[in-house]
C-alpha cells in the first residue's frame, strides 16, 4: 500500500499539466478567433473593391450605351522585342477630370486601366483599379491562368491565384504607377 505522501507529488504534478492543458487551449482558441476575425475583415474589403470595380464597369458600359464620350485615351504600340518577336501593346485609361484652381485648368486622374498585349503568341489581358490614386485591384488572364491581387490601406492584403501565377504583386504594382505616371504626363503634362 502505498502512503499517501507519495501520490501527493503525483497529483501536483498533474494539477499542473491540467492547468497548462487549459492555458494551451485558450491561447489555440483565441488565435482562432483572431484569425477568422482578421479573415472577416479581408473579406469586408475585399468585397468593397468588388464593388468599386462593378461601378467603374458600370460607368464605363453606360457611356458606351448612351454614345457618350468614353473619357478614355488609347495608347497603342507596336514594336520588336528579343526572343519575342513583334509585340503589340495596347492600353486603355478610363478617367475622370476635375477643374484645377491652382492650375487653371482640367486634371485627369485615371480610375480605370486594361492593358492588352502579347509576348510571343501568349495574350495577355491585364485590369488594374485605382481609388484616389491608389491601386486597389489588379487582374491579369492569358490562357486558363489568372491572377488577382487586393491592396488596402496597409498594402497589398489578398491574392486569388487560378492556374500559374502570371506576375508577383510588387511587379504588378511597379508597372500599375508606371502607367498612371505615362498617363499624367501624357494628359496633364506633368514632366
Amino acid at each position: 500500500m502505498l502512503s499517501p505522501g507519495i501520490l501527493a507529488p503525483n497529483k501536483v504534478i498533474m494539477i499542473t499539466y491540467l492547468k497548462r492543458r487549459r492555458l494551451i487551449n485558450l491561447l489555440v482558441i483565441a488565435y482562432c478567433l483572431l484569425v477568422s476575425v482578421g479573415a472577416s475583415a479581408q473579406n469586408t474589403q475585399v468585397a468593397k473593391i468588388r464593388k468599386m470595380y462593378g461601378e467603374a464597369k458600370e460607368v464605363m458600359a453606360n457611356k458606351q450605351k448612351a454614345e457618350l464620350p468614353p473619357d478614355e485615351t488609347v495608347v497603342t504600340s507596336n514594336y520588336m522585342a528579343a526572343g519575342a518577336g513583334p509585340i503589340k501593346d495596347e492600353t486603355h485609361y478610363f478617367y475622370s477630370g476635375d477643374f484645377d484652381e491652382d492650375l487653371g485648368a482640367q486634371y485627369y486622374t485615371p480610375y480605370f486601366i486594361t492593358r492588352k498585349y502579347n509576348v510571343g503568341a501568349r495574350n495577355y489581358y491585364e485590369e488594374y483599379l485605382f481609388d484616389k490614386g491608389s491601386l486597389v485591384f489588379y487582374f491579369c488572364k492569358s490562357q486558363n491562368d489568372e491572377t488577382r491581387y487586393y491592396w488596402g490601406t496597409n498594402g497589398f492584403f489578398h491574392q486569388d491565384v487560378k492556374g500559374q501565377k502570371m506576375m508577383d504583386e510588387v511587379i504588378a504594382s511597379r508597372i500599375a504607377y508606371d502607367l498612371k505616371d505615362a498617363f499624367d504626363k501624357l494628359m496633364n503634362r506633368e514632366f
